[in-house]
């Protein structure tokens, strides 16, 4: 829920600061990227953790077309928000979310033609036409028709559904000249050759194939992680991250060759050492896995994490700038120097991981320019 700006003050001093140029200057260079497309912007999982309401605003705002999102709740909550946009929930839905519709008229994605049988009997029901975006299975295997039942439910007669849209996923699109891609993409040409007739939209790229697959941009693009300002390739691609981690140190000691700090004391000084506390830990997406590993930026300075990290804190070696560093100077874990490509690199993981994990006790402070303009609590 979004609260006042003065509510900040009262929090512990970690928070995450999310720029909405950032995201806008993302969004056009998407539509740079694939000019002759619409674009279906994703904001599942709350905005790849970036707060899915205020950045759903800002891409409505920016001339998305539609919005993404995997379940039905995220989109009653932008609903109740006030977008007023076209929301396709593409993980689908149950049948005991189907009565969700008279109140909220999101796009289910539908995945299999007992559902398209439940909406059809829905929207008889309701004396409506109920659009919907049907999933084929391309080659993913993970949800969608085959293209032996896909191309089955086109040939029936719904009259209470509208279908809007075919798409299908890709599953290693971050691969230029994949085969596979080339193959899924081949599949569903031919598919919508056939059965796409009249059909408004059709759709299949993710952020990787976006950058990757031109001939797959159809009428709408899915970006997600393009538009947060990473590339699914590595780096930022030359767009803009659009979010800093950030953290003050409440502590400050001193400690001698041979002690050690944290739990297990699985870190030895091996100088006289001093030693930062941040309160931030892995409650709030700091994976353990990164304690003795990651660097991250004090007074300009790259300062290493040392000892375990834990639930509620973590600690830095500042010995190198001792001259300089202060009690409630800032830490900043993900920003220009120590991006979330370089956290999943540690991890041997991705970074909407990393971000998705970052924890509902840290704030989201948005920026326009330098002003401070909401702040959100997940």
């Amino acid at each position: 829920m979004s609260s006042s700006i003065s509510d900040i003050s009262l929090q512990r001093p970690t928070w995450a600061e999310i720029s909405l140029d950032n995201i806008d200057s993302n969004f056009q260079a998407v539509q740079r990227m694939a000019p002759k497309s619409g674009v279906m912007a994703v904001v599942k999982a709350d905005g790849y953790g970036h707060g899915a309401v205020v950045i759903a605003q800002e891409l409505e705002k920016s001339g998305t077309a539609f919005l993404g999102i995997a379940t039905a709740a995220e989109a009653a909550e932008l609903m109740e928000a006030g977008i007023r946009i076209p929301i396709v929930v593409m993980g689908g839905i149950s049948p005991a979310e189907i009565p969700l519709l008279r109140d909220y008229p999101f796009i289910p994605a539908v995945h299999n033609q007992e559902m398209l049988s439940a909406l059809q009997q829905f929207g008889v029901g309701q004396d409506r036409r109920i659009k919907v975006h049907i999933k084929v299975d391309t080659g993913m295997g993970r949800l969608g028709m085959s293209m032996d039942d896909a191309a089955m439910a086109m040939m029936r007669s719904y009259s209470a559904l509208e279908i809007e849209g075919l798409f299908t996923h890709f599953a290693s699109a971050d691969v230029p000249n994949d085969p596979y891609t080339k193959n899924q993409i081949q599949k569903f040409n031919e598919f919508v050759a056939q059965y796409g007739k009249g059909i408004r939209y059709k759709h299949a790229a993710n952020s990787a194939a976006v950058l990757n697959y031109p001939e797959a941009h159809y009428d709408l693009v899915r970006p997600g992680l393009l538009l947060y300002g990473l590339s699914p390739m590595g780096g930022d691609g030359g767009l803009k991250p659009v979010l800093s981690l950030k953290s003050k140190i409440t502590a400050l000691r001193t400690i001698e060759p041979g002690e050690t700090i944290g739990y297990s004391r699985n870190f030895k000084a091996e100088r006289r050492s001093l030693i930062a506390t941040i309160p931030i830990g892995y409650s709030d997406g700091l994976r353990r896995r990164l304690s003795n590993r990651l660097q991250v930026e004090v007074q300009g300075a790259m300062c290493r994490i040392v000892g375990n990290i834990s639930m509620d804190l973590c600690m830095i070696d500042v010995t190198d700038i001792a001259d300089r560093v202060h009690l409630y100077d800032t830490v900043t874990l993900i920003g220009p120097k120590t991006s979330a490509w370089d956290w999943a690199n540690l991890l041997d993981s991705i970074p909407w991981e990393v971000l998705c994990l970052i924890g509902a006790r840290v704030p989201r402070v948005y920026y326009r320019g330098d002003k401070m303009v909401d702040v959100y609590y997940p």
